[in-house]
């Protein structure tokens, strides 16, 4: 009973980990808008690039690269981890899930990469 807690907490520290990121990601959005908001209050010029600059808020191909190999070998981890511990069926399981992530993200980057988006 108490190895099932392994790959529970694996997973637990996965999805903890893309919490933190989206909670982190929507607290800078929100102090960028509020930057703004106080600019323009102040009586700062709202210039059409910068509204331009705001509308397409993406990431570079170069994150999602990045992004896409970091989460694919926190995967290859696991994997690495299930034969370790003797319990290659478990960290499998828990390893499926950011290995698919991480190819989404290198996806992504390929698809990106002929159209100049760097």
């Amino acid at each position: 009973m108490d190895g099932i807690y392994i790959p529970i907490i694996g997973f637990l520290s996965i999805a903890a980990m893309f919490i933190t990121f989206s909670v982190l990601n929507s607290w800078t959005q929100f102090e960028v808008q509020r930057t703004l908001r106080t600019a323009i209050e102040k009586g700062a010029p709202l210039t059409s690039e910068l509204v331009a600059q705001m509308a397409t808020n993406k990431s570079s191909r170069k994150t999602d690269m990045r992004r896409g190999i970091i989460i694919m070998s926190i995967g290859v981890a696991a994997l690495v981890a299930g034969p370790i511990t003797g319990m290659v069926q478990e960290f499998t399981t828990v390893a499926v899930f950011p290995i698919f992530v991480g190819l989404g993200f290198l996806l992504v980057w390929k698809l990106e990469r002929g159209q100049g988006s760097l």
